[in-house]
C-alpha cells in the first residue's frame, strides 16, 4: 500500500506541475497573439488552445500512469475480499430478462465485478417512460426484495454512496449513485480510498442481510 501511495502522490505532483506550465504556456501565447495581431478575441483561442494541447501533449504518459494505479489500488482491495474485476459487461438482453425494467432505451453498462455474494455493474438507460437511470445493477443468489421502483428514476442527490434509493426482486437490484461504490478518487490517499470502499461494500451486504 505504502508504493501505491507514493506513486499516487508522484503522479498528483508532476500532474500539478504540468497544468502550471500549461497555463504559463498559454499566457504567453496570449499576450504574444496579441502584441503582433491586435485582436483581443483571437489572442485569447490561440491561449486556450496551445494551454489545451500543451497539456494533453506532456500529459499522456501520466494519465495513462494514473489509469493504471486506479486499477491497481482497486485490485488490492479486490483482492483482499476474494473478489474479481473486470467481469465482461451485462448486455441489454441479459439485463431485460432480469425484468427489472421493460422496454429500454439508450442502454449502457460497464464491466462488472464480482464478490463471493454478488455481481455488480454500472448501468444506465430509459424506460419505456422515457424515465432515466444512473447507478448499478446488482445480482445476488440471495433473497432480495424491496424498494421502490419509481424512487430510482428521481435526480440523484449527493455523491457519497447510499442505500435510499433502490429497488430489488428476486435477487437482483437497481441501486442509484453517481459513481461506482468502488470508485478510486486519487485526490484521496489510498487508505482512505480503501475505507471508503470498505464501508460501501457494509452497505451492500447489509442489503443482502435485510
Amino acid at each position: 500500500m505504502a508504493n501505491l501511495e507514493s506513486q499516487r502522490l508522484y503522479i498528483l505532483k508532476r500532474l500539478g506541475i504540468l497544468k502550471f506550465l500549461s497555463v504559463i504556456e498559454a499566457l504567453l501565447v496570449g499576450f504574444l497573439a496579441f502584441v503582433f495581431i491586435k485582436d483581443v478575441m483571437i489572442a485569447i483561442i490561440s491561449a486556450i488552445f496551445v494551454g489545451v494541447f500543451f497539456y494533453r501533449f506532456t500529459s499522456k504518459r501520466l494519465i495513462k500512469a494514473k489509469k493504471e494505479l486506479e486499477f491497481n489500488v482497486l485490485k488490492l482491495f479486490l483482492t483482499h475480499h476474494k473478489a474479481y474485476f473486470p467481469k465482461k459487461p451485462i448486455l441489454q438482453k441479459e439485463f431485460a430478462s432480469l425484468n427489472l425494467s421493460e422496454n429500454l432505451k439508450e442502454f449502457q453498462a460497464g464491466e462488472g465485478i464480482e464478490f463471493k455474494s454478488f455481481t455488480l455493474y454500472d448501468v444506465k438507460f430509459k424506460d419505456e417512460l422515457g424515465r432515466f437511470f444512473c447507478g448499478i445493477c446488482l445480482i445476488s443468489k440471495q433473497v432480495l426484495n424491496g424498494g421502490d421502483e419509481n424512487q430510482i428514476y428521481k435526480k440523484v442527490v449527493g455523491k457519497n454512496f447510499e442505500l435510499s434509493s433502490y429497488f430489488a426482486k428476486d435477487g437482483k437490484a437497481l441501486i442509484v449513485c453517481l459513481a461506482n461504490p468502488f470508485f478510486v478518487d486519487l485526490k484521496k490517499s489510498v487508505e482512505e480510498n480503501h475505507q471508503i470502499m470498505q464501508g460501501n461494500l457494509e452497505k451492500l451486504n447489509s442489503l443482502l442481510n435485510v
